[in-house]
């Protein structure tokens, strides 16, 4: 007996009475099979559930979906009260949204990642540029100063010499006699004594010998 033939039995119809068609059979996700008269499935439609011996029993109230992915509502029993297919497809477009708007913030992610790590080797570049700039200036400046300590060693040493030079003048002159004594008589051969004018012209050691040899 084929399944037609038993849906026909477990409906108690007779092959002598009005034919019934039924068009259309699914399984549901659960593995449920279900039949209905009608060629689709749709609102208000008779739906059924086949059972393993080949009977059948209205569709309980609830909600159920097929393997193929459509949703449906039976609020009385034995009858589709509304399909889902729309809300299933909106729920589909929207995952595939939601991916590709995922996909899109993982893309901006890695391209912002990119553009960071391009960013710091540009940077790192520059701060080399610049360290070599500052050792280069530094380098120089050290040179500098090394010439200039230099010059400044050769100049104090130029600067001692002359010092020992000049002290050993001062020590060779205060040893040798003076020349030419200080001759007091030039104010005496005046036949006069000397005024406080003629006294302001002498220096300090004239004025001691005058003193001493007019005592």
């Amino acid at each position: 007996m084929d399944l037609k033939q038993q849906i026909l039995v477990a409906l108690g119809l007779d092959k002598q009475e009005e034919s019934v068609s039924l068009e259309y059979q699914a399984k549901l996700e659960d593995g449920t099979i279900i039949v209905s008269t009608a060629d689709s499935l749709e609102a208000g439609v008779d739906v059924s559930v086949l059972t393993e011996d080949g009977t059948t029993m209205l569709l309980p109230v609830g909600e159920y979906k097929t393997e193929d992915g459509q949703g449906f509502s039976v609020e009385v029993e034995g009858v589709v009260a509304e399909l889902y297919e729309e809300e299933v497809v909106e729920e589909e477009a929207t995952e595939e949204t939601e991916k590709e708007e995922m996909n899109e913030e993982i893309t901006e992610e890695v391209e912002e990642t990119e553009a960071v790590e391009f960013d710091s080797v540009a940077f790192m570049d520059e701060v080399k540029s610049v360290v070599v700039d500052l050792m280069s200036n530094v380098n120089t400046e050290i040179e500098n100063l090394k010439s200039e300590l230099a010059e400044l060693k050769s100049t104090n040493e130029e600067l001692s010499s002359e010092k020992e030079k000049l002290s050993a003048q001062v020590v060779e002159l205060s040893n040798e006699p003076a020349a030419n004594p200080v001759d007091i008589n030039k104010f005496s051969a005046l036949g006069k004594e000397l005024t406080q004018k003629d006294l302001s012209k002498m220096t300090k050691r004239q004025r001691i010998l005058y003193n001493i040899t007019n005592k």
